[in-house]
């Protein structure tokens, strides 16, 4: 039942918002590959690279590996040449060093493999290589929908920026490296139309949040114009804020739908477990956390409620009413999770406390052994984008973005087509761009007391400065005479 439960659950979420959330395995590589695949409309033929899959997997046997290198060098021993010449492949440097390697460059930066090309999303920065890998559950296509705009007039020049950088059609001699390492792999592509996304979401105008988010956009594609980097750094900050910006949309849904105010994150810079600021930032993504497993509670039980306006009488009415509409067998009356649900509903008189205490019970049975909620998505996709802290199992995850991730947020924030903002002004913009404060205003301490996180004004104080101070680590801040410090594309040798 939890399948099929979890099935209904997110279809309700894509119809919603034009992305899926519960299936617990979301990396940035994976919307890189979708968006790239919207983007070109095409995917890559990947023969050789099925090949390669079978030579370099290592659970196959050494005589399945042989034979699939030995396939593939009969079918192109052109594009071999002298590596497929030799006498005994099993110690070729074909088989024990060139393939091992080309595996290893497509698996860099997160890169997930599955059974078959097809169903793998590979760290590449060419759209030779875009798979059909379902993966991604509709980030990618919500990425290109919302930079796209509704029509060609709203389409923003960050789009543009990732058709030219991945360009499958591409010269060789105009490739950066590792292109041109892999494009002999694939060869050729094939169209695969992608229909637009459609949600509730993106029906009709932007909301602040998407408008905030396509600003991020205008404003990174203009500082990779200005900084001219290399193609894959550059690529990695788009797909970068592409993750960001999904974690943000997702992150806004409850307190949206709710009409709740906004969450305010505060980011920890003191480098100290036991720093007031670290209690504070993580309680702040608590409470983002803690907003993602209502919301979740809250779709199932609109679900039920369609049902029946009665159905907190009769849950498991609702929920065989529920699962047959999806075309599924309804639950036994007899069976644990039918008894459960009458438990509920006969231990609670208010139609409110049955209806959250339901819907909690069925998302656990949807979600299964894993986080597969909207929670587990922020969780997941927090720390795989450097955005969230520690990576590790630990459940209690605070704001302190790796320095990758922190450069996207700054360039996504800052106009660099303006003279450097004073420090106290780039702190402004980071709380409108990204609900983002470190302590710096006056007024931060008063916002992070309203949802309980008391922080002493001098350990604010203290963290702004070390903010400040990462910020002229990685060459985007500097201090002045008299205090003033201004933050801004100061260095032209970013990579």
């Amino acid at each position: 039942m939890s399948t099929q439960l979890r099935k209904v659950i997110t279809d309700e979420v894509q119809r919603r918002h034009g992305y899926k959330v519960m299936e617990a395995k979301i990396k940035p590589v994976h919307i890189a590959n979708a968006l790239m695949r919207a983007e070109h409309q095409g995917v890559g033929r990947m023969s050789v690279l099925e090949q390669l899959f079978e030579a370099t997997l290592p659970k196959n046997s050494l005589d399945k590996r042989v034979a699939a290198v030995r396939s593939l060098v009969d079918g192109q021993r052109d594009r071999w040449g002298a590596l497929g010449e030799a006498a005994d492949l099993k110690s070729s440097a074909l088989m024990t060093k060139v393939l091992p390697l080309i595996r290893t460059l497509l698996g860099a930066d997160g890169a997930v493999f599955g059974k078959s090309p097809e169903f793998s999303s590979f760290s590449s920065p060419t759209a030779l290589t875009v798979t059909g890998d379902p993966s991604d559950d509709g980030a990618g296509l919500f990425i290109h929908r919302l930079w796209g705009g509704h029509d060609s007039s709203q389409r923003l020049e960050i789009l543009n920026l990732l058709s030219r950088l991945t360009n499958p059609d591409k010269n060789p001699a105009d490739m950066d490296d590792l292109s041109a390492l892999l494009s002999p792999l694939v060869d050729s592509t094939r169209k695969k139309l992608v229909s637009p996304v459609d949600s509730e979401d993106l029906k009709s105008g932007y909301s602040p949040v998407e408008l905030a988010l396509r600003d991020a956009a205008d404003k990174l594609a203009a500082y990779e114009r200005k900084l001219n980097p290399n193609p894959i750094a550059s690529l990695q900050r788009v797909i970068l804020l592409a993750a960001l910006s999904m974690f943000m949309h997702a992150a806004s849904r409850p307190r949206e739908r709710a009409g709740r105010p906004e969450r305010v994150l505060l980011l920890d810079a003191s480098g100290d477990h036991s720093s007031p600021t670290v209690t504070a930032s993580t309680r702040c993504i608590s409470q983002l956390i803690g907003d993602a497993r209502l919301y979740m509670a809250s779709v199932v039980a609109d679900l039920l409620a369609a049902q029946s306006s009665s159905w907190h009488s009769d849950p498991v009415s609702a929920l065989n009413g529920l699962l047959q509409d999806a075309g599924f067998a309804p639950v036994d009356d007899s069976s644990s999770i039918a008894r459960r649900l009458q438990d509920i509903s006969q231990e609670h008189d208010d139609p409110e406390e049955i209806a959250l205490e339901v819907a909690e019970e069925l998302i656990r049975q949807a979600e299964g052994s894993s986080s597969r909620g909207l929670d587990g998505y922020l969780r997941l996709l927090g720390i795989r984008s450097g955005f969230l802290y520690p990576a590790q199992k630990n459940p209690n995850k605070r704001l302190n973005p790796a320095d990758r991730t922190l450069e996207v947020l700054v360039a996504s924030t800052i106009d660099v087509d303006q003279p450097p903002l004073e420090y106290r002004d780039f702190l402004d913009l980071l709380r409108q761009k990204w609900a983002i404060v470190v302590g710096g205003r006056t007024e931060d301490r008063a916002l992070l007391a309203e949802i309980g996180a008391t922080v002493p004004a001098r350990a604010l104080s203290e963290n702004s400065e070390r903010f400040l101070s990462r910020l002229e680590s990685i060459g985007l801040a500097r201090r002045l005479a008299d205090s003033v410090a201004v933050v801004g594309l100061l260095e032209a040798n970013h990579e």
